[in-house]
């Protein structure tokens, strides 16, 4: 897949970065010649250029790519301006970093659909953490309420079968994968450990000690079973 990241400060080149990592190809682009020189040999491209400049990003393949990332974290202003140019020009999908709630507002009443929050969500993920301690991974947002959680196995589920567990009778909470640590040899024939996803999940599959559970649910269901 085909992605524009506009504003390459923290956020942006973690974006451009990651989608690079996964096999997409990613152009860069910011106003500042050194966030560009600093990213330019990690992804597909980085152009300098100023986003609000109608005829110097009508030159991007705005038509062309999957979505546009614009990640400005400081200027309401510059960011308002860049997504009502783009919206302009027809780009079809464009993810939005915010910094504040009259900026979403502004956003939305412009037609942006999608939001990001990465302040807010660190703080949540930040809360989850202090919650479920260390037990918690990583953590996604689906709706206020009901949250994605990757956890390490809580001790005493080792060795126990998914039936037996029944995560969504005794803890109101669905096991959607687990991954697991699997021993393999690379191309030069040399054992290297990798995690493995199983997402068919049956009632006959045991928990093994290295195992991690994708599972689905409210911070206070999961706190239930973190404490176990």
């Amino acid at each position: 897949m085909k992605y524009i990241v506009i504003g390459l400060g923290s956020l942006g080149r973690e974006i451009a970065n990651y989608q690079t990592k996964i096999g997409n190809e990613v152009i860069g682009v910011d106003i500042n010649m050194r966030q560009v020189e600093a990213i330019k040999s990690n992804i597909a491209g980085a152009i300098c250029l100023d986003s609000t400049d109608q005829e110097a990003i009508n030159a991007l393949p705005i038509k062309e790519v999957d979505a546009i990332f614009i990640t400005y974290g400081k200027d309401f202003g510059i960011s308002v301006q860049t997504v009502a140019l783009l919206k302009s020009l027809g780009a079809a999908r464009m993810i939005v970093r915010t910094i504040s709630s009259i900026h979403e507002t502004v956003l939305r009443s412009i037609g942006v659909r999608e939001i990001m929050t990465p302040e807010r969500d660190f703080a949540a993920m930040y809360v989850a953490q202090t919650i479920l301690g260390d037990r918690a991974l990583q953590w996604d947002r689906i709706t206020d309420t009901h949250h994605l959680y990757k956890m390490k196995t809580p001790e005493v589920l080792i060795d126990q079968s998914i039936e037996t567990i029944n995560l969504e009778e005794n803890f109101n909470i669905r096991l959607v994968a687990i991954e697991r640590l699997i021993e393999g040899k690379n191309l030069l024939g040399m054992t290297q450990k990798r995690y493995e996803v199983i997402n068919h999940i049956t009632n006959d599959i045991l928990i093994q000690p290295n195992d991690l559970l994708l599972v689905f649910g409210k911070t206070e269901d999961l706190r239930k079973l973190a404490s176990l």
